[in-house]
């Protein structure tokens, strides 16, 4: 290009070139900035697929969705799971034993939860049918957390455990309607009765068993917010969404229940019926001879009745006492082969109450487990279970690091000396119970008709799910706390300076009224009239 002529021509191609260079700059900033918006929801979707712990995917099972086409509330149920969840994961994991399995397990029910949210955000709410089918995932993983607490009811860990196995039924609120929030309140004080065990136990020996505590909880009360805020009145079901099919995908990991054995077999058939006898065929001489004597018989007419015997009066039971003296005639013995078996009347060799089972639309009995009676030292803990109408009882040689749990006994006297660490009685039946000294607590869960007498001191009883119980302090335990839930018929017992027991009952029934001055609930126990 000649820079030689008129000036303003080269002010002119200059201003041409800048604005080519312009051009070409602001061309290659949208480019970046395309890049850069894709970098961007790349990222989002890692970040996304990271907080789920790699298992929160779609409805179709897939990982990492992009978060923008996730509805608020599956977000806000991410947000529990990356958050104060995934602290109770860690600490579960850092304390280890059997609350390590167990937690792997309560990850599983959460993942499958989320599944299932998944779907509620994308599909119209189904049929019950359908509905069950797709809650069976979580509903899977629930029992799989309260057998495994079952199963390990002598572990070290059974507070822990069984905090788990007591709340994580609140992942039930989807089928709570019309208010579901409370519900999951509900199961978070049922398991705050062990996560208290606890705090109380580790509250000077091992910080992350306390922390795991608290973190446990905070995560039922953020799910408790979480469905009053985003599931008022019910699940929030997408209105335009599509149809639900069936469960969601099982989350990774997951071990669903054995399929249902099949239906017993129907009855066999019935045995063909005898050939038709032929008359006219030929059978030898026997047939005929046969034939002869059936018509001869029926040419006597009324006289056919002359060849029977008569019954006399000693052969009559009305007529002769001495037949009505003798038993009942003693069926002959089953031979195989000769026809049906007669009915004999079952038996069982078991002892309990029978259980009703239904398959393949039929009902059976099915009997009782028994069990042995057992009493021995398991490392620091004596294990008394299944022992009836014993009155014997006893601990002699107890320290005050062993702990004592009673399970299943019914009609019993224990007796326990010395100093221990705690006392539990746990699904027992008229139990008496005689100890000295607790270091800890003593513990009534799910019982019936217990009497407890303290001869030396001990600083607590829980009473919980238990009907009639009497507790006998003595007097170095007058400062006793008695903490009782869901309880019936408790009754203290006093003594006075003459040893005479006084019986006091505590208050079943409690009024609740609201106080407008200071803004909150006022509870009293109503007074017994009479």
């Amino acid at each position: 290009m000649s820079l030689s002529g008129n000036p303003r021509d080269f002010h002119v191609q200059e201003v041409k070139i800048c604005r080519a260079k312009n051009q070409n700059f602001y061309t290659m900033s949208s480019d970046l900035a395309g890049i850069v918006k894709r970098l961007e929801a790349v990222t989002t979707r890692l970040e996304a697929a990271a907080g789920t712990g790699g298992g929160g995917g779609g409805a179709d099972g897939s990982v990492g969705e992009d978060t923008g086409s996730l509805a608020p509330f599956v977000q806000a149920y991410d947000d529990i799971v990356s958050g104060v969840f995934a602290q109770v994961v860690s600490l579960s994991q850092q304390i280890g034993g059997d609350l390590s399995k167990q937690v792997e397990m309560v990850k599983l029910a959460v993942q499958a939860q989320r599944e299932f949210i998944v779907q509620v955000a994308k599909c119209k709410e189904p049929s019950q049918d359908i509905l069950v089918k797709m809650l069976q995932p979580t509903a899977d993983q629930i029992a799989a957390i309260q057998s495994f607490r079952e199963k390990n009811r002598a572990s070290q860990q059974f507070n822990h455990l069984s905090a788990f196995s007591e709340s994580i039924p609140a992942l039930g609120w989807v089928t709570m309607n019309p208010k579901p929030a409370p519900y999951v309140k509900e199961m978070r004080d049922a398991g705050m009765f062990y996560t208290n065990r606890v705090l109380k136990d580790f509250k000077e020996k091992d910080n992350r068993h306390v922390e795991w505590a608290k973190a446990w909880v905070s995560t039922l009360m953020e799910l408790h917010d979480y469905v009053k805020q985003h599931h008022t009145t019910g699940l929030s079901w997408n209105k335009a969404g599509a149809q639900a099919t069936g469960a969601a995908p099982a989350p990774k990991g997951s071990t669903k229940g054995a399929a249902p054995p099949p239906p017993p077999p129907g009855p066999p058939p019935p045995p063909p019926p005898p050939p038709a006898i032929d008359l006219t065929s030929g059978g030898g001489d026997d047939m005929s001879a046969a034939k002869s004597a059936l018509f001869a018989d029926l040419n006597k007419g009324t006289d056919i009745t002359k060849g029977l015997k008569k019954v006399t009066s000693d052969m009559q039971t009305h007529k002769n006492p001495n037949l009505r003296q003798t038993g009942p005639v003693a069926p002959a013995a089953y031979k195989p082969g000769s026809g049906p078996k007669p009915y004999s009347k079952p038996t069982t060799t078991t002892t309990g109450p029978p259980k009703l089972g239904v398959e393949g639309g039929k009902k059976w009995i099915v009997p009782a487990k028994e069990h042995p009676p057992l009493l021995e030292l398991n490392g620091k803990k004596w294990n008394v279970e299944y022992f009836k109408d014993r009155k014997d009882l006893v601990i002699s040689e107890a320290n005050m690091k062993q702990t004592v749990y009673v399970y299943k006994c019914e009609n019993i006297t224990l007796q326990i000396k010395g100093k221990v660490n705690s006392i539990t009685l746990d699904s027992c039946k008229k139990v008496a119970l005689v100890f000295h000294d607790v270091i800890a607590a003593v513990d009534f869960i799910n019982c019936q008709r217990i009497q407890a007498q303290v001869t030396g001191k001990t600083p607590i009883f829980n009473v919980d799910k238990t009907d009639g119980c009497q507790i006998y302090l003595s007097k170095t335990s007058l400062d006793t706390e008695v903490v009782g839930a869901k309880y019936s018929e408790l009754n203290i017992l006093v003594p006075d300076d003459d040893g005479e027991f006084t019986e006091f009952a505590i208050a079943e029934q409690f009024k609740t009224v609201w106080d407008p001055k200071t803004k909150k609930m006022h509870t009293v126990p109503t007074e017994v009239v009479g």
